[in-house]
């Protein structure tokens, strides 16, 4: 894991700059530059400090993530002392789990339930890895789309809504390079499902990226991560990504 953690930067990918501050861009202008910028992140290694609170539990350690686009992820929390605590490992398709205090490993679809037990993020691992990449997932391009200004002068306010009229999304992002600040979804007419703040913004790739990034949602999960270290479009080996269980682990299924 420390040769990951130093390895330099393999990419020099650079989006084109945005406008200037007093421009307000269309709509879809704004779809497109979100997209872009979220793409540009091939992969990222990030550690620091993990607070995780959920109905089943919480959780508090150091963590080590890994994220390969556009689904492969790898997450490993240690404790005082370095003890380790837990192993998540996705392909995208297949999910590895080891929790070692309790010596089980858990195995079986890397489905949004699944992920949601041991995450405490009720999203696929695509939809994790671009929150962790710095930005949400937008809705789907028949939205209807607006932009608005935000409360501050530097910063611009996406609103998506689906072609249904149930599903609503709302972006904050900064007007001269589209770093996001905030983002929210709602379902039909309760209050928000899934709300993202980011923070500690590191330049990169033409744009910021967050080293903080805090997210929340209606089910009572709290999912907080204060990077000290981010590194983007690293060489990771596929390998990290397959979940592998130690000798003598009990193995318990997944639905």
């Amino acid at each position: 894991m420390a040769l990951v953690l130093s390895a330099t930067l393999a990419s020099c990918v650079r989006l084109p700059g945005g406008p200037a501050v007093g421009v307000l861009p269309g709509a879809r202008a704004v779809e497109a530059r979100l997209q872009a910028r979220r793409l540009a992140v091939t992969s990222f290694v990030m550690s620091g400090a993990l607070d995780l609170t959920a109905p089943q539990g919480e959780l508090h350690g150091d963590h080590l993530i890994l994220g390969a686009s556009p689904d492969r992820l790898r997450a490993e929390v240690v404790g005082p002392f370095g003890q380790p605590l837990l192993r998540v490992v996705t392909d995208g398709i297949h999910l590895t789990v080891l929790a070692f205090r309790e010596n089980r490993a858990y195995q079986g679809p890397a489905s949004r339930a699944n992920l949601a037990r041991f995450l405490g993020l009720a999203l696929s691992p695509a939809e994790v890895y671009a929150v962790l990449a710095g930005g949400p997932p937008l809705l789907p391009a028949d939205a209807k789309a607006e932009v608005f200004p935000a409360t501050l002068d530097s910063q611009a306010l996406l609103r998506l809504l689906d072609s249904s009229g149930r599903v609503a999304q709302q972006v904050v992002f900064n007007r001269s390079d589209f770093a996001v600040q905030r983002a929210w979804l709602q379902e039909g007419q309760g209050r928000w499902g899934l709300e993202l703040d980011y923070g500690r913004m590191l330049p990169a790739l033409g744009s910021r990226y967050p080293r903080y990034v805090k997210v929340n949602d209606q089910e009572g999960r709290l999912l907080v991560l204060d990077n000290q270290e981010l590194k983007l479009n690293s060489r990771l080996d596929p390998a990290l990504f397959q979940g592998e269980v130690p000798r003598g682990m009990e193995v318990v299924r997944l639905p």
